[in-house]
């Protein structure tokens, strides 16, 4: 995607700004709120640690009244029910002075309510509340929970026996007014935390916040109470809102001032572009349209005398650089196609010759046109005292030296081509390759020649005598005098002949082959016709092993140009190793036919050829070291086949997973 430097520049500029921007708020914000959170919480803390302080002391008065009521004399009438209206007076009294909420009941030791002043919809169970005092009778004060009241409990003495117990006094206070005793500041909750056993029956008594909105929405802390209230909790929470409020405010002005730099960088960036994009601008669209007309005459007009306009300079003289270098590059081109020119002529012209000589000659007689020298020689010595010499010498290094074939000299030339130097070393190349590969040619000949000759002595040397030692062995097994010893003795002579003709008839197959003298018939054969005539050839082999040989083809006819003598020589070759090398399980033999080429595939179920081994099996005479010795053979067979497949312009691939999994020969034919 394409960014013009304006865009570029105004991305920049807010980039900057709003990065710097939201950077401030997130540096300021963390760390203005873990100040303020932390002020928020140490407040939290001296005003819980404040209404903890408070409410134990609303407590302790609450009990020291109750001890305070429970030793007076007047207690004693406990014990006289006809005078107890005294003691309810001074309870009904005690109850106005410490709040109307509070219930006042004297119990004698029946559990019997001997005075009482009495809250409002005061309600209790007599008998439970007294099973449970029956256990704290001795204990003064003591503080309890029963139902939804503080109870505060004492003891009552007969004053004049200070052991015998007469009653018990009970102040009533309920629990949900326990919180009015909490001291609570604009914006903070607060909250009584009973006991867990208690939680259950009384803690919604006290107005706990919900967790979840708690977590979110507030900063808290949690004290524990102490005595008299062991195990009770104090919450405090503030609003977040409330505690960060400061925050807000300064947000706020960086908001405000944000977008006074956003002006600001806006006027900024129209006045750079004015000064600054546009004449870059200009520069732009002048050298895009130099590019696409290669007009390298166009300018640009200085536009100040700042940078910019040291910069159109600068242009305006790349430009005049720029076009003498392209006037000289095009020059050096015509040069350099022109030498590439003669030299293929050259080339051309040398690889036409025949001998060494020729070559040399047809070599002086091309530089001498080319150069327009005086005089240009063939030096079979090089010297160094010539005026220039073009050294001939291999490519090849034999024994760490390179074959001199001498020098061509050069003298009084008229012209010089460009690039002259590398010219003349690659008329040496050319000229020393032609020369080295004529050479080669004659080895190759003169090789050939004796493998031929060779090969026709063999033919004539061993195939008429073994001819004639299979003649002879023939007719002495047909003989009446030839017992049944004698025949097995010739028999063996006959086979291991046959076994020697087939590979002296292998041999001279591949010379031949080699040699491009095995020259193909081709004519129409039907492909399955021939498949089916030398499969019922190897047949009897395959059932004497007990092995099971099938063919399979999708068409009852395939025909195509080919030798059938050849072809059937690569699939005799290919079935019999296959019923060789498979001792027990089945061959089977697949045509097909594809737009390119025929393939017959051979498949065994039989030992298999190692990884290692499938890169040696077309070479000739080898032979898998597995089978060296168990099995006839010359190893000639399948490089055999392959160069034959070659000759029927085809090919032929062998493939096998490893050992004990089979061997799948593929012979392809291109049509």
């Amino acid at each position: 995607m394409y960014l013009s430097i304006r865009l570029k520049l105004i991305i920049a500029f807010f980039s900057i700004i709003a990065v710097g921007y939201l950077s401030i708020i997130y540096f300021f914000s963390k760390s203005e709120t873990e100040v303020l959170k932390k002020r928020a919480i140490e407040h939290l803390e001296v005003e819980a640690l404040y209404s903890i302080e408070h409410l134990k002391h609303h407590l302790d008065d609450i009990a020291n009244e109750v001890l305070f009521l429970s030793k007076l004399e007047i207690m004693d009438d406990i014990i006289a029910n006809d005078i107890d209206k005294r003691i309810t007076k001074i309870l009904e009294k005690k109850r106005e002075d410490i709040g109307k909420d509070v219930t006042f009941l004297t119990l004698n030791t029946n559990g019997e309510i001997v005075a009482s002043a009495t809250a409002s919809n005061f309600k209790i169970d007599l008998k439970k509340l007294f099973s449970k005092i029956e256990n704290i009778r001795d204990k003064a004060p003591y503080i309890f929970v029963f139902n939804k009241y503080l109870v505060f409990s004492s003891p009552v003495y007969a004053s004049f026996d200070d052991k015998l117990t007469i009653g018990t006094l009970l102040l009533f206070k309920p629990l949900k007014n326990l919180s009015d005793e909490l001291h609570i500041s604009n914006g903070v909750i607060a909250w009584i935390i009973p006991l867990d056993n208690l939680k259950k029956d009384i803690g919604s008594l006290f107005n706990p916040p919900d967790k979840k909105i708690l977590l979110q929405n507030y900063l808290y802390v949690i004290k524990p109470i102490g005595p008299p209230l062991d195990g009770w909790k104090l919450g405090y929470a503030l609003k977040k809102d409330i505690a960060f409020e400061t925050i807000q405010q300064v947000q706020n002005i960086l908001l405000f001032t944000f977008i006074v730099m956003l002006v600001l960088t806006s006027i900024l960036t129209i006045i750079i572009d004015r000064r600054i994009v546009e004449p870059v601008r200009k520069l732009a669209d002048t050298a895009s349209k130099i590019v696409s007309t290669n007009d390298y005459t166009m300018r640009v007009k200085p536009f100040s005398k700042d940078e910019i306009g040291e910069l159109a300079e600068n242009f305006n003289l790349l430009m005049e650089k720029t076009a003498e270098a392209f006037n000289a590059i095009e020059r050096q081109n015509r040069e350099s196609v022109q030498t590439l020119i003669e030299l293929m002529n050259f080339f051309g012209y040398m690889i036409q010759s025949e001998t060494k000589e020729e070559t040399i000659e047809r070599a002086c007689r091309e530089l001498r046109r080319l150069t327009s020298a005086d005089i240009v020689t063939f030096c079979p010595e090089v010297s160094d005292k010539r005026e220039r010499c073009i050294v001939l010498e291999s490519a090849q290094s034999f024994e760490n030296n390179r074959k001199v074939y001498g020098a061509i000299c050069i003298e009084g030339a008229k012209e010089t081509m460009a690039m002259e130097n590398r010219f003349f070393e690659s008329a040496s190349r050319m000229i020393s390759l032609q020369i080295e590969r004529i050479e080669l040619l004659q080895t190759t000949r003169e090789a050939l020649k004796s493998k031929t000759s060779f090969f026709s002595a063999l033919s004539h040397e061993l195939r008429t005598p073994l001819g004639s030692i299979l003649s002879l062995t023939q007719y002495l097994m047909t003989t009446s005098n030839c017992d049944e010893s004698a025949k097995e003795v010739l028999g063996k002579i006959e086979s291991s002949a046959s076994h020697l003709l087939q590979i002296i008839n292998d041999i001279l197959t591949m010379a031949k082959a080699e040699s491009g003298k095995l020259e193909p018939m081709f004519q129409q054969c039907d492909l399955v016709t021939l498949i089916e005539e030398t499969i019922d050839m190897v047949m009897p082999l395959a059932e004497a092993k007990g092995i099971e040989l099938n063919f399979y083809h999708t068409s009852s006819s395939m025909r195509i140009q080919t030798d059938p003598k050849l072809f059937r020589q690569v699939l005799i070759n290919l079935l019999a190793n296959a019923v060789k090398y498979t001792f027990d399980g089945k061959i089977k033999v697949t045509l097909s036919s594809f737009e390119y080429c025929v393939e017959v595939i051979v498949e065994d179920t039989g030992i298999g050829i190692e990884p290692d081994a499938l890169k040696e099996v077309f070479n000739e005479f080898y032979r898998e070291y597995r089978v060296r010795g168990s099995e006839n053979g010359s190893g000639l067979g399948l490089a055999l086949s392959k160069k034959i497949a070659q000759v029927l312009k085809g090919d032929l691939f062998i493939e096998s997973e490893g050992e004990g999994k089979g061997t799948k020969a593929t012979f392809k034919l291109f049509v």
